[in-house]
C-alpha cells in the first residue's frame, strides 16, 4: 500500500512538470510569432512616435496540487498461529483388586479351661469320712430317722463318674432327720456354687440343705432350685454360696454340710434319696 501511494505521487508530480513546461512554451511562442504593426502616416507637425508596448505575459496559473485523501492504514492484524490440537488422554480404567480367596482353615475350637473345683465328696471310698477329711454321718430327732449307705452308680443309675453313690433312706411322719458331712475349716473364698447330683426314688421328694461356718448354720429350700422337688432321673443343681445369707466366716468353715428332711416341708415324707459329687466351684 506505501509503495503504491509512493507511485501515485511520483505520476502527479511528473503531470505538474509537464503542464508548467507546456505553458512556458506556449507564452514565448506567442511572443517571438506576433507581427510588426505597419506605421500609418499622420499629418502633423512633428512626427509622432508611436512606441509599442508589450503586452504583458498571461499570468501563469499554478496547477492545482492534488489533494491526496489521507487514508489511516491500519495495521493488519497478524493471525495468531492455530493452537494444538489437544486430544485428550484416555483415562485408564480402575483396575479392580484381585481378591484371591483362600481356604480358611478350621480352626479348633479353645479347650475350656477348667474350673477350679472341690469335691467335698463322691462317695467312691464308701466310707465314714470325705474327700476333706470330715466325718459323715446321719441324725434324726422326734421320731424321725435317716439310715445312709454307699451303693454302685450302675445299680442306681450313675452320678457323674459311674463311681458309688450316697444312699439316703428316711421317715420323718413323726419329726426330722438327714446326713451331714463336716466341712473341717475349709477355705470356700475363692468359690461360688455348691453343686450336687441327685435323684428320688419317688419323684418329688423335698428336702433343706444347710451350710455352716462353725457358728451359724444357715439353710435353703431344694424347691428354690427344684420347684417340683427330686425327679426319678439324675439332676445336676446347682446353689450359689451368696444364697446361704447366714454364714460370714467364708475362709474357715467349721460347721457342717447337711442333707435335712423335715415332716411341715410335706411329702412324701418317707422315700429314699440318691446324692452324689458334693462340690464346690468357681
Amino acid at each position: 500500500m506505501i509503495q503504491a501511494r509512493k507511485n501515485i505521487l511520483n505520476i502527479f508530480a511528473v503531470i505538474n512538470s509537464l503542464v508548467i513546461a507546456l505553458s512556458a512554451i506556449f507564452m514565448f511562442q506567442q511572443i517571438f510569432s506576433r507581427r510588426a504593426p505597419v506605421p500609418v502616416p499622420i499629418a502633423v507637425s512633428e512626427p509622432v512616435v508611436v512606441v509599442e508596448v508589450p503586452k504583458p505575459p498571461p499570468p501563469q496559473v499554478a496547477p492545482k496540487p492534488l489533494e491526496i485523501e489521507k487514508v489511516e492504514i491500519k495495521p493488519k492484524a497478524t493471525p495468531l498461529p492455530p493452537l494444538p490440537k489437544v486430544v485428550p488422554k484416555p483415562v485408564p480404567k480402575p483396575v479392580e483388586p484381585v481378591v484371591v480367596v483362600k481356604p480358611v482353615e478350621p480352626v479348633a475350637p479353645p479347650k475350656p479351661v477348667p474350673l477350679a473345683k472341690t469335691v467335698m465328696d463322691n462317695f467312691n471310698e464308701s466310707s465314714k469320712r470325705n474327700t476333706l477329711g470330715g466325718f459323715t454321718g446321719t441324725f434324726g430327732g422326734t421320731g424321725g430317722f435317716c439310715l445312709e449307705s454307699y451303693q454302685k452308680g450302675s445299680s442306681a443309675g450313675a452320678g457323674e463318674d459311674g463311681g458309688s453313690i450316697l444312699k439316703l433312706v428316711y421317715n420323718v411322719n413323726n419329726g426330722y432327720a438327714g446326713y451331714y458331712s463336716k466341712l473341717n475349716g475349709i477355705d470356700l473364698t475363692k468359690f461360688r456354687r455348691l453343686t450336687f447330683n441327685v435323684k428320688g426314688a419317688k419323684g418329688g421328694e423335698v428336702f433343706e440343705i444347710e451350710l455352716g461356718d462353725g457358728s451359724v448354720a444357715s439353710k435353703i429350700d431344694i424347691r428354690d432350685f427344684l420347684p417340683y422337688g427330686a425327679s426319678t432321673t439324675w439332676q445336676k443343681i446347682s446353689i450359689p454360696l451368696k444364697a446361704f445369707t447366714e454364714v460370714k466366716n467364708w475362709n474357715q468353715m467349721k460347721g457342717n454340710f447337711a442333707i435335712v428332711f423335715e415332716q411341715y416341708l410335706g411329702t412324701p415324707t418317707n422315700s429314699t434319696l440318691y446324692v452324689d459329687n458334693i462340690s464346690f466351684e468357681e
